[in-house]
C-alpha cells in the first residue's frame, strides 16, 4: 500500500507540475496575444482531463491558422482602398489652400507678401508672362532655378489658379496671347491630371491709369478677359471673373485701392481672396 501511495503521489505531483508549466506558458502567450491563448487553454484542459497514464494531447492542425491562408475572412483585417494615391493632395477646409498652386505675376506675388492665401504654393515672378512660364528659370526648386512649368510638374495639386495677362497687354497679336495661354492649360492637364484649373480674369487698373495709358487700360483688359473666358470654355476649365470683386461702377480699381493704379493694396487683395474663397 505504501508503494502504491508513493506512486499515486508521484503521479499527482507530476500532473500538478505539468499544469503549472502549462499555466505559466498560457500567461506568457497571453501577454503576446493571438490565438495561441486558446491553444494553451485547450492544452490545459486536455491535461486536467487525462488520467495519470495519458500524454499531452496534440493541438488541432487548424489551431492558430491565418484565416486568409485558409480562404476565410477576418472581420478585423484592414481593407485596402484600391486606387488611392497617398501622394495626392487631400481635400481641405474652405480658406485653406494647401492643395493649391498659384501661377502669376507681381499681382499674385502681393498675395504671397500679404500672406492672404493659407498654405498656398506660389509659382510667381515679377513680369511673368504666358510665354516666359516655359522659358525663364525663375523658380527656386531645392536650390535649382527652374521654369514655372518645370517646377510645378514636380508636384501634384488639386487646384491650380492662373493669373496672367497684364504684362501682355502690349502684344500686337491677341491670337498669340491666347495660343500661348492655351499651351499652359494643355501642359497642366498632362502634368496635373487630377487638378481643377482656374483661369482668373485680369484685374482692372485705376480710371486715371486707364485714361492716361494707351496700353495698360481697362478697354484693353476687357478685350483680353473676353478672350480668356472663351478660351476657358473651349479648354473645359473654370473662368473666374475676379475683376468684379475689386472694380467700382466704372469697371476700374477704385480711388485709394492702389498706389500706382495697377497693383491692389492689401484691402483690395483681401476682396480678391474673398472671391476665391466663395467661388472655388
Amino acid at each position: 500500500m505504501k508503494v502504491q501511495r508513493e506512486k499515486h503521489y508521484k503521479k499527482k505531483n507530476l500532473l500538478r507540475r505539468r499544469i503549472l508549466i502549462v499555466c505559466s506558458a498560457v500567461l506568457i502567450v497571453a501577454a503576446i496575444g493571438g490565438g495561441a491563448v486558446l491553444a494553451g487553454s485547450a492544452l490545459a484542459q486536455n491535461i486536467v482531463a487525462s488520467d495519470s497514464s495519458s500524454a499531452v494531447s496534440e493541438l488541432p492542425s487548424s489551431q492558430g491558422e491565418d484565416p486568409a491562408a485558409s480562404g476565410g475572412e477576418s472581420s478585423d483585417a484592414p481593407v485596402s482602398e484600391a486606387g488611392t494615391d497617398s501622394s495626392a493632395p487631400q481635400a481641405v477646409e474652405p480658406g485653406d489652400y494647401s492643395d493649391a498652386a498659384f501661377i502669376g505675376d507681381s499681382r499674385t506675388e502681393a498675395l504671397k507678401t500679404y500672406g492672404l492665401l493659407k498654405n498656398a504654393t506660389y509659382y510667381t515672378y515679377k513680369g511673368l508672362k504666358v510665354d516666359t512660364v516655359f522659358t525663364e528659370a525663375c523658380i527656386d526648386e531645392g536650390g535649382t532655378k527652374m521654369t514655372v512649368m518645370d517646377a510645378i510638374s514636380l508636384h501634384q495639386y488639386n487646384r491650380i489658379y492662373i493669373s496672367l495677362g497684364v504684362n501682355e497687354l502690349g502684344w500686337v497679336s491677341t491670337d498669340i496671347f491666347i495660343e500661348d495661354y492655351g499651351k499652359i492649360i494643355d501642359t497642366l492637364k498632362e502634368t496635373q491630371p487630377n487638378a481643377t484649373i482656374y483661369v482668373q480674369a485680369i484685374l482692372p487698373v485705376s480710371q486715371k491709369k486707364s485714361e492716361q495709358d494707351k496700353i495698360y487700360n481697362n478697354p484693353r483688359i476687357n478685350e483680353f478677359n473676353a478672350l480668356l473666358e472663351q478660351m476657358a470654355a473651349d479648354k473645359g476649365v473654370v473662368y473666374l471673373p475676379v475683376n468684379t470683386a475689386v472694380m467700382d461702377e466704372t469697371g476700374s480699381l477704385p480711388v485709394g485701392a492702389s498706389t500706382d493704379g495697377v497693383h491692389p493694396n492689401i484691402d483690395y487683395c483681401r476682396k480678391w481672396v474673398a472671391y476665391l474663397d466663395e467661388n472655388s
